[in-house]
């Protein structure tokens, strides 16, 4: 019971029953009694909650409790001494609709008859940068006319603050999604606002950024995507969403708006808006220390494809927070068949956006020309004309990755009425396909004697949510020769049904599966087979639906002999960027490799081991040129002496590979991340360009042959742009 304690001294209770409403001393109200019962739980809260304090007296007195009249009873504010009421609280701060500064509340019943009893209760709303501790709210029934105390028994709750303020936030916060229609020109009707708090001191820079591009961890920090591999977050001020307004004042509508003084208030508002159909945006916040109106990333990504995030620079950016997710959709569909065809029937339109927590999605033969819709309960929902639920629908409604291909396609007929019955019908769904361009190469990949191995590859669709593949192989016997004509899916990949393909479908099983990033490689190696003929396939199960899709069909044969004779050679090796000192091999520089395949048939690629090595020699001695063979003037003379290096991936340099002329992996980026390893010091410290790539380890085709560094035709690289 939160009363005060009754060992009180007997000039203090004297006191206690004789206060006005001045907090001065008066007589206890006549006719008036009450007595308390019972209370809410004290509260836990954060910066930014609020709560609610009830507590609940009887009516012991012979006079009825009548809010609006003279006989009101309300809940006074008393001061830390319990005895001092109808005063101000020192925890004002906290008030949110208290009934006025010197009081929370009146009862809840708007009459109680002498016997019965109410509620009093308010609500309480933790400043943004409360300090942590507890805070104690004590309180006394008065007769709201006069002031005089009912019934003095100490009555308090207390409310305890147990995280720290937070020195950065925005609201809406990042867990929030939100559907604006786009403007027909900025500013205009699309406009949203944020609210920016902070306890920080100096400026803020602000930027939208597309939605995709930033995560939050798990410990409230955030990630962002590094695509190009410069250390720094994609896409900052490259939204279609603008800045519009600061503080209630417009601003020249812009993507990024740097160095805005912080109010001693500590709170901003940010206001944005778009004339760009299905955008999807986030707006960021950041003290940005380094002014370069960049957020700074802690590592440089070693992912061309956005699957792995990389966390920002504190040293650099400051403290930095992320909105909610915004989106902004076109026009809302209209009543009828959507987008119908001659003979008035809707037609399959792809899907550019969806918003998963609030139900809406857009759809349309273009993003220029797409439509609005919002879906519940009521409507009807399929998947190639099957009738399923609401949630399956929405698993497998899958938008364009990137706002503009590559997404779902759906059949609408609509009501926009939210009491009417639309029907969406799901024509494709793209988020558990399987690849379409599976290859295999027969080669020695255990380092036995012969080539009895096969190496599948292939790149894992874009747009999917399934990261699971499954690798089949069906044996066509020992002495047949494998072949389109007895290995073919003879349909388009990816397949929904295998049922034209040959062999069977019953003839494959499943000898292994990998796990594939979407728009990533994935290679899984069979090994030691016996000669003769098989068939492989990838295939990939909707978990919601249990459909399986089909990759295109690869015939491989194998005949136990040594590796085919192809000749892996490199065609161009440049220096893309440098990120150090201009002359020198050093972290942040990034070099492009491209191969070619040459004699492989239709098993050509690259294969780029984790700790590929590329051993490269410097031009101590003098410049090397490119003729043919390269050359180095008159060589090492009087004492020089060249530098020689190892870039090694995973170790000092990341390595990513993407296909080039539908050969995968013959693209090779390698971006520095720590100095080389020296294999033999120079006359001049560290490695300096251009450099000349000597040997390597780990880069073999896709059926074991060694790169042939001397036979390729670009072997040097370096200053930037050589």
């Amino acid at each position: 019971m939160r009363r005060i304690s009754t060992a009180i001294t007997a000039a203090a209770l004297a006191l206690s029953m004789t206060l006005g409403l001045t907090g001065q001393p008066a007589q206890a109200a006549v006719g008036f009694d009450s007595s308390y019962q019972f209370e809410s739980a004290f509260l836990v809260l954060k910066p930014g909650d609020t709560g609610t304090f009830a507590v609940f007296f009887a009516n012991t007195g012979s006079t009825a409790w009548v809010v609006g009249s003279p006989t009101q009873v309300n809940l006074a504010i008393c001061a830390p001494d319990k005895v001092s009421c109808n005063t101000t609280s020192p925890n004002a701060a906290f008030a949110s609709a208290w009934l006025s500064t010197t009081a929370y509340a009146t009862s809840t019943k708007s009459v109680v008859s002498p016997g019965d009893f109410s509620p009093f209760s308010y609500t309480v709303k933790v400043p943004a940068f409360q300090q942590l501790g507890t805070y104690r709210f004590n309180g006394d029934l008065v007769l709201g006319s006069t002031g005089e105390r009912i019934h003095p028994e100490g009555y308090y709750q207390d409310a305890t603050i147990s995280t720290p303020p937070v020195a950065l936030g925005i609201t809406p916060a990042y867990s929030v999604a939100e559907d604006n229609e786009v403007s027909t020109t900025v500013p205009g009707n699309g406009q949203h606002t944020y609210t920016v708090t902070t306890s920080l001191s100096g400026t803020m820079t602000f930027a939208t950024i597309e939605g995709a591009n930033v995560v939050q961890n798990s410990d409230g920090t955030y990630s962002f995507c590094d695509k190009n591999q410069d250390k720094k977050a994609d896409g900052v001020g490259a939204s279609g969403v603008l800045i519009t307004g600061f503080n209630g004042t417009s601003v020249p509508p812009s993507t990024v708006l740097i160095n805005q003084a912080i109010p001693s208030s500590g709170t901003m508002t940010v206001t944005i808006d778009s004339a760009t159909k299905n955008q999807r945006a986030r707006l960021v916040a950041w003290q940005d220390k380094n002014q370069n109106s960049q957020i700074d990333l802690t590592t440089q990504s070693s992912d061309n494809t956005c699957n792995t995030f990389q966390a920002y620079d504190v040293a650099n950016d400051g403290l930095l927070a992320v909105s909610g997710l915004k989106y902004y959709f076109p026009a809302k569909g209209q009543f009828g068949a959507q987008f119908p065809d001659g003979s008035g029937n809707s037609q399959c339109e792809q899907v550019y956006r969806h918003d998963t927590a609030n139900n809406v999605f857009s759809a349309g033969p273009t993003t220029d020309t797409s439509l609005r819709y919002n879906y519940d309960s009521n409507d009807i929902f399929q998947i190639n004309n099957t009738q399923v639920t609401l949630d399956v629908f929405k698993a497998n409604l899958t938008p364009a990755p990137d706002g503009i291909s590559g997404g779902s396609t759906v059949k609408t007929n609509y009501d926009p009425n939210p009491s009417g019955f639309s029907n969406f019908n799901i024509c494709q769904s793209v988020g558990f396909q399987a690849p379409s361009n599976v290859s295999a190469a027969v080669g020695n990949f255990d380092n036995g004697s012969v080539a009895e191995d096969v190496r599948i590859t292939f790149t894992a669709p874009s747009a999917n949510q399934n990261q699971a593949y499954n690798i089949q192989r069906a044996s066509l016997g020992s002495t047949t020769t494998a072949s389109s004509a007895n290995c073919n899916l003879n349909s388009a990949a990816p397949a929904t049904t295998d049922s034209s393909g040959t062999p069977a479908g019953t003839s494959f099983a499943t000898i292994g599966s990998v796990t594939v990033q979407p728009n990533q490689s994935g290679t899984f190696t069979n090994f030691d087979l016996a000669n003769g003929g098989y068939c492989y396939r990838v295939t990939v199960q909707n978990p919601s639906l249990g459909l399986v899709s089909f990759s295109n069909y690869v015939p491989v044969t194998v005949t136990g002999m040594a590796p085919p004779p192809t000749n892996l050679t490199s065609t161009s090796s440049v220096l893309t960027s440098s990120g150090g000192f201009a002359n020198t091999l050093d972290p942040g520089d990034k070099i492009e490799i491209i191969f070619n395949d040459a004699g492989c048939g239709s098993a050509c690629g690259v294969s780029v081991a984790a700790n590929a090595t590329i051993r490269v020699t410097d031009s101590d001695c003098g410049t090397w040129t490119n003729n043919g063979a390269p050359t180095q003037g008159a060589g090492c003379t009087g004492g020089n002496t060249n530098t020689v290096a190892d870039i090694v991936c995973g170790t000092n340099a990341t390595c990513t590979t993407t296909a080039f002329n539908n050969q995968p992996n013959a693209d090779l980026i390698i971006t520095i991340t720590s100095a080389p390893t020296i294999v033999s010091a120079g006359t001049v410290a560290n490695a300096q360009f251009p450099v000349r790539i000597t040997d390597s380890q780990g880069i073999t085709d896709l059926s074991g042959n060694v790169w042939n560094v001397s036979g390729s035709g670009d072997q040097l690289f370096g200053p930037q742009g050589q």
